[in-house]
């Protein structure tokens, strides 16, 4: 979680002029993504793990402009391999900011854990 917090503040602190960076905003999608589904993880059904590992993840831009599907593996501190797929959507221009992005739908080992329950 500590992790998060120090990724989340180097973003904030990242220059306006990084959302003109392809690979900068690439990159700040899936921090976003795996933000959600570190905050899923930890305080949902599965509460009770402390500590997430992220592997490498894939963003796949979707139709819609400002909306992404982001899939990735991560390791709980209980070095159990798991799988997500989250698709987030940037709802305001500040995309630096945690409030301009909503998790839609989070499916994760394959079976999903949230779904927002409108049309994508």
């Amino acid at each position: 979680m500590r992790s998060t917090a120090i990724l989340l503040i180097v973003l904030l602190a990242a220059p306006p002029t990084a959302a003109e960076d392809p690979a900068r905003l690439r990159a700040i999608i899936i921090d976003m993504a795996q933000h959600f589904v570190q905050e899923r993880y930890m305080t949902g059904a599965l509460e009770g793990h402390y500590h997430i590992e992220f592997d490498v993840a894939q963003l796949h831009p979707q139709p819609d402009p400002g909306y992404w599907a982001v899939v990735g593996g991560f390791v709980s501190d209980q070095n159990t391999p798991n799988e997500y797929v989250a698709a987030i959507r940037q709802v305001c221009k500040d995309y630096r900011k945690v409030e301009c992005w909503r998790l839609e739908k989070l499916a994760l080992n394959r079976e999903i854990v949230f779904e927002r329950g409108q049309p994508l």
